[in-house]
């Protein structure tokens, strides 16, 4: 197999792992991927479905479906498919992030901070924590706590402060 060959097959994930697929789950997840940029959704749900039965619950699968489900806005799914895939692939992190945001969605922001707060440390490191607190907080009407989670998140990672701005959960901060 040439260089080529293996690059076209291995997929990266949120950790950088990369994951040799069979031809036919490559070549599935690039073309979903292709779908999601273009924002034709059900096209890409229908390629990950096109994969094989056995791998389905292959990590990356999981990844792209919970991926699509959070565009069609199809939370309690994609709740569910993150829990299922942290069950699974206890190493892969997205899983958590993806929970808590579908959580927060569906207005459960006390399970979703849990989720968050039950986190690896990898995630305090990149302030994601500290900005989807802030969003939960927000919602809640505690804008001081949420003030002090937004600061939090920006002094980790300074590139929030620009989603900050236009968050809608972050508005009443801002006013």
């Amino acid at each position: 197999m040439t260089d080529a060959k293996i690059f076209a097959n291995t997929m990266l994930t949120l950790t950088n792992n990369t994951k040799q697929h069979p031809d036919g789950t490559c070549r599935a997840l690039q073309a979903a991927e292709g779908y999601v940029f273009l924002g034709l959704y059900n096209e890409a749900l229908a390629e990950v479905a096109s994969i094989p039965e056995g791998e389905q619950d292959d990590c990356d699968v999981l990844i792209a479906r919970i991926r699509i489900m959070l565009h069609l806005k199809r939370w309690k799914k994609a709740a569910q498919l993150s829990a299922r895939g942290a069950a699974l692939h206890d190493s892969e992190d997205e899983f958590t992030v993806q929970r808590a945001f579908a959580l927060h969605q569906l207005n459960l922001g006390a399970q979703a901070a849990r989720v968050l707060l039950d986190a690896p440390e990898w995630i305090r490191r990149t302030g994601i924590l500290h900005y989807n607190l802030a969003c939960y907080e927000a919602r809640w009407g505690n804008l001081t706590v949420a003030r002090q989670c937004v600061q939090a998140a920006i002094q980790i990672n300074s590139a929030i402060k620009k989603n900050a701005k236009i968050d809608p959960d972050l508005a009443e901060l801002w006013n």
